[in-house]
């Protein structure tokens, strides 16, 4: 990975921080078992320092792993330098379980390399063995820790996951777990760290497959397309709510893996180092003030003088071994006390395996292959709070007493949790805890599913209700199109009613093209559309800017209208002569852009017009009157680019406009009229 990617172009850099502590992590171990039982001085560190980092790198890859999950959760390489600068990171919508995780595993690292002078976790025997001690559940609980809190921060940001990477980084958590309860159920196998070495080639393995390059950098990555998360909108409570939630979710998790390995060690046990009792003065009864107690003494009843020797004493020694440990286990024990020479033992089996070396008198354990074993292995293991007698037949010389001399008791326990009142307290407690933070996870998840589900069908509705409001809207603006205002509005509230109205002032305005069938002869149908087009979408423009309804179009010719109020005194005229000199503007406008070069005659007339829609389905508004017939005469009387008026027309925009002198036409229907020319 590190030869064949440049490590500042993709994400990978945290995975090759996973990988090489996973190798060096497996190197270490495999140093470790190497070098056990190696008594040379290169032995002992090196079995000291290879168990040490074995340790060291199991934190640093928790932490490493949960950095590598936030760069998926974030969908960005992250900088490492952000660790510096928690506040601004968490802020900036980095997960705050990665500082937690770093925590945790800053904190193991302190309290090993403590322990390599205090034997919290682990210590070495004479023979260089490693053997757990008394605080190593507190050191696997401290790995644990980091990766249940990583497991949270992985289900709380399941939908920002693809499904192949979500379930790829659920495996690489599950492996190790699967590695701690083995550990903590059978003993002497490196379960953890082959756990971890497994999910290190699984995660590289899915690094190619999954092709996190590409979704790192965003460079064509098809292979695997993290799902858009679309962002749910929140109130505030809500969101103070998710962050409870969150937070009993990682207590919850928490506390089950707490618990899982707590029940383990109850059920199985904890070790505790081997102890050696010196007593100098023997007792002669138990001392409950002491953890072990134990007495060895001459029978006082069964001795008599050895037939054989004249100078020994044969008697029956009794030895009681006192269990004063409310939750201890005593499983291994040896007990050794000084005898003068000439000292034997008759042949037993006794409670023990006894024998004479050095001067001393030694009894051990019997174990299940052992000739004194007559009661079976566990029979001489002494529970808490129980004691165990052991005894032999022994010749010695008249003046020996075993109360005079040193007794050394050595000794093994297993610390049973589950048989002391305050651990099952502790239990308890935490056991309740749990559940409350369980319940409220649970509570509070399902309320935010509600209240999400409640904002979703908001957002549903404001956006059902934003369509419905822009179809409106398009509605409407079609209906202005095509009819004025005040006429669309009252077909949509009365749309069965007869639309027709009586207008006393409205001036209307005719235009055509001049020429436009022999124009038209030499073009194609495309081309006509198109030219038409161009010319009529700049009256439009003008229109809506002048306030001029726009009534049609036949073919080439444009109609429209002003003044369409029952007020009979209005500016429709003034702001039509207005309108009408902007359109021979307009095709002046168009002849400079096109080859074609067109001319336009118009006509406009004022006077009394009625108006209304016509048709239901494909309806049109339409107004009719003789002024509408005088206007359309103006137009095809009129001279090609000047404005034809009647005098009506006239009269009402004298005081704006400058007309030529009047010229009488012959109009179909009315006879002479008398005509002006702008």
């Amino acid at each position: 990975m590190w030869s064949g990617h440049k490590l500042k172009q993709n994400g990978r850099r945290t995975l090759i921080f996973i990988e090489l502590f996973t190798g060096f992590m497996l190197l270490c171990d495999a140093l470790a078992y190497l070098f056990r039982g190696n008594t040379s001085t290169l032995g002992w560190y090196m079995v000291r320092l290879s168990n040490l980092f074995v340790y060291i790198c199991n934190f640093s890859i928790s932490f490493f792993f949960c950095f590598y999950v936030c760069e998926f959760i974030m969908q960005t390489r992250l900088s490492l330098s952000l660790i510096f600068n928690p506040k601004s990171s968490v802020k900036n919508k980095i997960p705050v379980q990665l500082f937690i995780v770093l925590v945790f595993c800053l904190a193991g690292i302190v309290i090993i390399v403590v322990s390599q002078f205090t034997n919290l976790f682990y210590y070495f025997d004479e023979s260089n063995l490693y053997h757990r001690s008394t605080l190593f559940p507190l050191g696997v609980a401290l790995g644990l820790l980091p990766g249940l809190i990583t497991l949270t921060m992985l289900l709380q940001n399941r939908k920002k996951l693809a499904t192949n990477v979500y379930i790829s980084l659920l495996l690489y958590f599950i492996l190790p777990l699967i590695g701690i309860v083995l550990i903590l159920v059978s003993y002497g196998f490196s379960w953890i760290n082959m756990s971890l070495g497994f999910g290190a080639l699984h995660l590289f393995y899915s690094s190619i497959k999954m092709m996190e390059l590409e979704l790192y950098s965003g460079e064509g990555g098809h292979t695997v397309v993290s799902p858009v998360v679309t962002p749910v909108r929140t109130s505030a409570e809500t969101k103070k709510r998710v962050v409870r939630t969150h937070l009993w979710q990682t207590l919850s998790i928490s506390l089950g893996g707490i618990l899982l390995v707590l029940l383990i060690i109850s059920i199985k046990g904890i070790s505790l180092p081997e102890k050696v009792l010196t007593i100098d003065k023997p007792y002669t009864e138990n001392d409950a003030s002491k953890s072990v107690c134990l007495t060895f003494v001459r029978n006082a009843e069964k001795h008599w003088v050895d037939e054989g020797d004249p100078d020994r004493t044969g008697a029956q020694y009794d030895g009681v071994i006192f269990n004063n440990m409310s939750s201890t286990v005593i499983t291994e024990w040896s007990f050794s006390i000084f005898v003068p020479e000439g000292c034997s033992i008759d042949p037993g089996p006794w409670n023990g395996s006894f024998a004479l070396s050095d001067g001393s008198l030694n009894v051990i354990k019997p174990h299940a292959d052992d000739a004194e074993n007559i009661h079976g292995e566990d029979f001489y293991t002494i529970t808490p709070l129980k004691t165990l007698g052991f005894g032999c037949i022994m010749y010695t010389p008249h003046d020996y007493e075993p109360l005079e001399h040193q007794i050394i008791f050595t000794y093994s326990c297993i610390l049973k949790p589950l048989t002391n009142k305050l651990f099952v307290i502790f239990l308890a407690l935490l056991f309740i805890i749990f559940i409350i933070a369980t319940t409220i996870m649970l509570l509070e998840g399902k309320l935010i599913r509600v209240e999400e589900e409640n904002q979703k069908l908001e957002d549903t509705v404001k956006e059902r209700t934003k369509e419905l409001e822009a179809e409106k809207n398009r509605s409407e603006n079609l209906l202005l199109n095509i009819l004025p205002k005040e006429i669309a509005k009252e077909l949509t509230e009365h749309p069965e009613r007869t639309i027709a109205k009586e207008y006393p002032n409205v001036t209307v305005l005719f235009t055509d093209i001049v020429g436009f069938t022999k124009i038209s002869g030499e073009m194609t149908a495309e081309e006509v559309v198109t030219m038409l087009n161009k010319m009529f979408t700049m009256f439009d423009e003008r229109a809506q800017r002048e306030g001029i309804e726009k009534i049609k179009t036949i073919g080439d010719a444009y109609m429209a209208a002003a003044g369409l109020t029952e007020d009979e005194y209005n500016d429709g005229a003034l702001r039509m002569m207005r309108f009408a000199k902007g359109l021979l503007a307009d095709v002046q406008a168009f002849n400079e852009t096109s080859n074609i070069k067109l001319m336009i005659r118009l006509g406009v007339n004022s006077g009394p017009v009625v108006a209304g829609v016509i048709g239901k389905t494909k309806f049109i508004y339409d107004i009719w009157g003789d002024t509408v017939n005088v206007a359309s005469r103006m137009e095809s009387t009129g001279v090609p680019m000047r404005i034809h008026v009647t005098e009506t027309t006239k009269d009402q925009t004298i005081s704006r406009f400058q007309y030529s002198a009047n010229t009488e036409i012959d109009v179909k229907g009315k006879g002479m009229m008398k005509t002006f020319f702008l």
